[in-house]
């Protein structure tokens, strides 16, 4: 892992990231600010984060078919868990692994949902960018990478819906490359094909469709409310500051970094308040670490409680994870 030049990238990214973030920050006004945080607010943003995985949970159950509720809780908990602490977004192969070992739904077609799911999770933040691109002032420059990224996510989106709609013109296509490229294994990317097109049979079906936008729309209206009662522990909250800081840090989080994007994460929602709001640094930094890191926090907790509750060992997991880590396409995401 520590040979990979990508660990070592990501590592300097989190640390000029964090350099950044800290830069200008008044440590004496930032430790009162800590200080003098009002923590039990923290109470209400966990239950609201443990809403936000319950919708997460029954959103990607029904992407696979309807696993049990409780193994795929556990397994969602345990792939958070790892990216939390691992770098190379391991977890999202990691919980494919728990799902592939305790369910009837092999490790393949559990990955493949994890792709749907992060697609639709992309193409839900960079809509939401560009909505508040309208009305909230900004630099032009973030303006225009909210309009570059809706052209992108719309056309990522039509390509999907269209290989799915021709599905099998695309398979004799994948054959036919196997005679222009001897290494290909046709068989295999036919079948990791076929998975993802089941994954998006949502598409298919009205009622999965509604079903599944409705728990997306759930997520992050529940994870909005995770970042509105962290802010109250330093100062009133606004749903309009905090939604843009979460979409910024989520679109920022896209960034290869440390694990649980460290720095990284701090940075863009510092930078989501302070810019366009006008938020002090030591508000907004003081707000940025405690949102963070809480989560990751009780994330690390609920992930090694769902290891135990599955009969899983961290060192099975994550052992697996990394013998498939070569095999499989990344996953990038925010939380």
């Amino acid at each position: 892992m520590i040979k990979n030049w990508k660990f070592w990238l990501g590592l300097a990214i989190s640390a000029g990231a964090l350099y950044l973030t800290l830069r200008g920050v008044h440590f004496d006004e930032f430790a009162a600010t800590l200080a003098n945080a009002q923590i039990l607010w923290l109470i209400p943003s966990f239950l609201a984060l443990l809403v936000t995985l319950t919708l997460r949970t029954m959103r990607w159950s029904s992407l696979m078919g309807g696993t049990p509720f409780w193994v795929t809780f556990h397994a969602l908990n345990v792939g958070y868990m790892l990216n939390s602490i691992l770098p190379f977004r391991l977890g999202e192969i990691g919980r494919a692994y728990v799902i592939g070992e305790r369910t009837t739904v092999r490790m393949t077609r559990a990955l493949s949902t994890v792709i749907v799911e992060r697609i639709i999770d992309l193409a839900t933040i960079v809509l939401m960018f560009v909505v508040f691109a309208q009305f909230i002032p900004m630099p032009a420059q973030f303006s225009t990478a909210a309009l570059t990224g809706a052209i992108v996510v719309i056309f990522v989106l039509l390509a999907s819906i269209v290989a799915i709609w021709q599905a099998a013109l695309v398979e004799k296509a994948l054959v036919s490359l196997e005679h222009r490229i001897p290494r290909l294994n046709s068989d295999a990317v036919i079948q990791r094909f076929r998975d993802i097109v089941h994954g998006f049979d949502v598409i298919r079906s009205p009622g999965k469709l509604a079903l599944t936008l409705a728990l997306t729309v759930g997520v992050w209206g529940s994870s909005l409310f995770v970042a509105f009662f962290v802010m109250l522990c330093f100062a009133s909250a606004r749903l309009d500051q905090l939604g843009f800081m979460i979409v910024l840090s989520n679109l920022g989080g896209a960034i290869p970094s440390a694990p649980g994007g460290l720095g990284v994460v701090q940075f863009f929602a510092k930078q989501a308040l302070v810019i366009p709001f006008r938020i002090s640094d030591d508000i907004a930094v003081a707000f940025a670490f405690v949102w963070s890191l809480s989560q990751q926090l009780a994330l690390i907790a609920l992930g090694f409680f769902g290891l135990f509750q599955v009969g899983m060992t961290f060192t099975s997991v994550t052992t697996k994870s990394q013998k498939m880590d070569t095999q499989t396409p990344s996953v990038e995401t925010g939380k």
